[in-house]
């Protein structure tokens, strides 16, 4: 079974990759939304991962473009907010759980469940990763650009539990449900506070 997987992430998309693999899956990736409809119209593809959040061409345009041309293979959507667009097959949430991926793949070709150690050099990876988008929340926080720093967050919400980084994807998650409700003059000090937390993760 042939896997598209559209994902801006290239740590995620790595992951995915070697978890599918390990599963007998093949797969390519796709780095931004516009790639994913020019790969997804050669028609080698038997499914589609599609993430909501790109640049160049977001999933849900991406899907949206996908079908008005007529594409009707399989396409999951990927977001760690509720998607109501109409289009997807199937919905899955981020942080992304293998265990619930392969039930859903199960839905259009079963294939044996395999458990699978994070490879500790990916880990490694991730967590460099981590620290530099801790570095730059901390720059963005000082500029008060919380456009930029929530796209962090967001990100942080949807990647870190993937990489055994529960306790980071569960703080970026408890920050970005609560950000529209505060103040615009607190939100510098809800900032600090966040990566104080972040800080004592201790991420290693």
């Amino acid at each position: 079974m042939n896997l598209l997987f559209a994902e801006d992430d290239a740590l995620l998309a790595q992951l995915f990759q070697l978890q599918a693999e390990s599963a007998g899956y093949q797969v390519v990736w796709a780095e931004n939304g516009d790639v994913a409809v020019q790969q997804a119209l050669s028609y080698q593809f038997d499914l589609i991962f599609m993430d909501i959040q790109m640049p160049v061409l977001d999933g849900i345009s991406a899907m949206q473009m996908l079908r008005q041309l007529g594409y009707d293979r399989p396409i999951i959507a990927m977001s760690a907010e509720e998607v109501t667009e109409t289009g997807f097959d199937v919905l899955l949430k981020k942080p992304l759980q293998w265990q619930e991926v392969q039930q859903q793949l199960t839905k259009f070709k079963a294939i044996p469940s395999l458990e699978l150690e994070l490879p500790q050099e990916l880990k490694e990876a991730y967590l460099a990763h981590a620290k530099q988008l801790l570095q730059q929340l901390v720059i963005l926080a000082e500029q008060q650009n919380w456009i930029d720093f929530m796209a962090i967050v967001h990100q942080l919400k949807g990647s870190a539990a993937s990489f055994d980084l529960v306790a980071l994807s569960q703080l970026a998650d408890q920050l970005q449900n609560e950000w529209k409700t505060i103040p615009a003059e607190q939100r510098t000090e809800r900032a600090i506070y966040f990566l104080e937390q972040c800080k004592a993760c201790k991420l290693k």
